[in-house]
């Protein structure tokens, strides 16, 4: 039993480092990107020993059906993928394509859903296997690990925690279909219970002082460090909150309002349902700073932190 893995992302390289040490692995395949990122990954999967098999949109199908045909696999593992897989191409390994999503299904379909599950406030994420169908993230489930997510975790803490989880997950897989372990469920995944949550937008990042502590605060977290912060006004310029904390009301002033600015006490900002923000930790064009470094360069009580000029989300943050 050996896999054929399609991997487009870094999260997934210490569970690609794990098949190669099962002897799993029958051959590598990434879509071409121009992409510095895309090349860094292509250099570390072959310094594994594994020549890399570039995809490009164009012809997909039928360089996965050649692919697929060279190498035999019991299956392919899809470790994040950028494109539609034709249906066509779907059935050829005896197990199909298995795609490992790396969130709770079927809740969080998309491209993006680290970012809001944390905005959204969940106690935990997930590593999910499901066999593909020609629709994004559908398919019964075959296997699935709850990975937790702290109250102070971020889109970086978590996005670790759920590389390393996959390691795990990717073990039940090959003893799975080595035989070895309990076989593969496939829970069909209820319809009822399905959504898709887009790739954030730029509304989705920004603060909006209106938002109580813990909501911000949850934004911040969920964009730490992949969008350098949520993104505000001081002054006119973009200021990025990389770290707060909320604060317990009441605060007295209108939402984006500075209620404190001290060098050793910090700079705390009223938002909305009467409580308070402590930005820990910012950035703006100048560099990183803290609040209380902020207050030194003569940021003071009384003035407005504003919103950035943006339509505000489709809906999408519930």
């Amino acid at each position: 039993m050996r896999l054929a893995v399609i991997i487009s992302s870094k999260m997934g390289l210490p569970l690609l480092q794990d098949l190669m040490a099962q002897n799993a692995v029958a051959g590598v395949a990434m879509p071409r990107a121009d992409r510095p990122e895309s090349e860094e990954l292509a250099a570390q999967v072959q310094d594994l020993g594994l020549p890399v098999r570039w995809l490009q949109r164009a012809g997909l199908g039928e360089a996965l059906a050649e692919w697929v045909a060279d190498l035999a696999p019991t299956a392919v593992l899809v470790l994040m993928f950028p494109w539609r897989i034709p249906a066509a191409v779907l059935g050829l390994p005896p197990e199909g394509f298995l795609n490992m999503h790396f969130a709770a299904l079927p809740g969080y379909r998309g491209p993006e859903p680290l970012f809001w599950q944390i905005r959204n406030g969940e106690a935990a994420g997930a590593v999910t296997v499901h066999r593909m169908e020609p629709d994004f993230d559908t398919g019964p489930v075959l296997l699935a690990m709850p990975v937790p997510i702290g109250p102070r975790d971020t889109y970086g803490l978590h996005y670790s925690q759920l590389a390393l989880a996959a390691i795990g997950v990717g073990r039940q897989l090959v003893a799975a279909l080595r035989s070895e372990g309990p076989p593969l469920a496939a829970v069909k995944q209820l319809p009822t219970r399905a959504r898709y949550w887009p790739r954030p937008s730029l509304a989705d990042v920004c603060v909006r002082w209106e938002e109580s502590a813990l909501d911000l605060d949850r934004l911040v977290r969920a964009v730490n460090p992949w969008n350098r912060g949520a993104l505000a006004l001081l002054r006119g310029q973009p200021l990025r909150l990389l770290s707060v904390t909320p604060l317990a009301g009441p605060a007295p002033g209108p939402p984006g309002t500075v209620l404190l600015a001290s060098a050793t006490d910090g700079l705390i900002v009223a938002c909305g349902a009467g409580e308070a923000l402590r930005l820990d930790a910012v950035a703006l064009d100048e560099g990183y700073f803290t609040g209380g470094q902020l207050a030194t360069l003569g940021l003071q009580a009384g003035e407005i932190l504003a919103a950035l000029p943006i339509a505000q989300p489709a809906g999408a943050f519930s």
